[in-house]
């Protein structure tokens, strides 16, 4: 038991120094990542800036949610000119979603802060320190997928 609780109380502490860091770097560049815009139009933007394009059904599917939610959600995208919709050419009845002039600009202030905090912060780690945060990280990333 008294291993079990210091797993416990090691993972707590990595969680909060996690925790730290990423709002330190939020609050410094605040202005860079604060663009009004709600998690799940975040997560739309990211499926969409992967798949370069992609359509409504498509993006319903990888979020889970209803085709008429991943509408709404476009809607206001799309009036906020981070997303735009086009007509396949092949298939009319088909609409394609790409990223539009504040969508690219949205991810190019993310690539931005990306390169700072790599300037800034990973920069001061070794190199080997570096490759055995990658490589934890990574085996964390498959226990957690092969979990969860």
């Amino acid at each position: 038991m008294g291993d079990f609780l210091s797993l416990y109380e090691q993972v707590k502490r990595i969680n909060e120094v996690e925790y730290t860091i990423n709002r330190l770097i939020y609050k410094h560049y605040k202005q860079y990542l604060n663009s009004g815009i709600t998690t799940q139009q975040a997560v739309v933007l990211d499926i969409v800036y992967l798949a370069k394009r992609i359509t409504v059904g498509e993006i319903a599917i990888e979020m889970n949610i209803s085709s008429s939610a991943v509408s709404q959600l476009i809607a206001k995208l799309e009036k906020n000119k981070y997303i735009k919709r086009e007509i396949n050419p092949n298939n009319r009845r088909e609409v394609f979603i790409t990223l539009a002039e504040n969508g690219l600009d949205y991810f190019s202030k993310q690539d931005y802060v990306e390169q700072q905090i790599a300037d800034k912060i990973y920069s001061k780690l070794s190199s080997k320190e570096l490759n055995e945060l990658e490589r934890i990280v990574e085996k964390l990333r498959e226990i957690a997928m092969k979990e969860l």
